[in-house]
């Protein structure tokens, strides 16, 4: 128990942290899109492995660690644009879709939708009940693709970038 408020308590700084630093820059959008979406990924990701792993998989610091590194893995291109000055690219994809889930329909919705069946999932998993958590964690992933299939066309140029007022913050911070 011990272990899981501290990792919960780190969990929930580095949060507020980036919060604090998304709201500077008035992209709160893009802390829930990609904060919804990395800790639900990271979930999925736990409770597949905890279900191939155990048929004990109460709650424990293991998920709240993976939500908090699936939302840093999904994060990465906003803290190197925030630390380093990088500015977002299309090969940022790699880091769980990051620029494309943009473009997807109702993308805060969408995520929000994926990080409660992750949620229920892991629920499940601590019930002992490990197909549906197994079930419900291939879900999460089934939502991704499905919005990626479904997403609009990526922008070409810097002028289709900053006409697009989901992603314009990027490419206006520093000049």
């Amino acid at each position: 128990m011990r272990r899981l408020l501290i990792t919960a308590a780190v969990a929930l700084a580095g949060e507020v942290y980036f919060a604090l630093r998304y709201a500077e820059f008035g992209a709160l959008f893009h802390y829930w899109l990609h904060g919804l979406w990395g800790m639900a990924a990271g979930l999925a990701v736990a409770v597949l492995w905890r279900a191939a792993r155990s048929p004990r998989t109460g709650p424990g610091a293991q998920l709240v660690a993976a939500a908090a590194a699936g939302r840093l893995l999904f994060a990465v291109p906003d803290v190197l644009f925030l630390a380093l000055d990088t500015p977002h690219a299309g090969w940022m994809d790699v880091f769980g879709a990051h620029i494309s889930l943009h473009f997807v329909p109702a993308p805060v919705a969408w995520a929000y939708a994926a990080f409660a069946i992750a949620v229920v999932a892991a629920s499940l998993g601590a019930l002992g009940r490990r197909l549906p958590a197994a079930g419900l964690a291939v879900g999460v992933a089934i939502a991704l693709a499905a919005g990626l299939v479904v997403r609009q066309p990526l922008p070409r140029t810097l002028d289709e970038v900053r006409s697009d007022p989901q992603i314009a913050w990027s490419c206006t911070l520093r000049r």
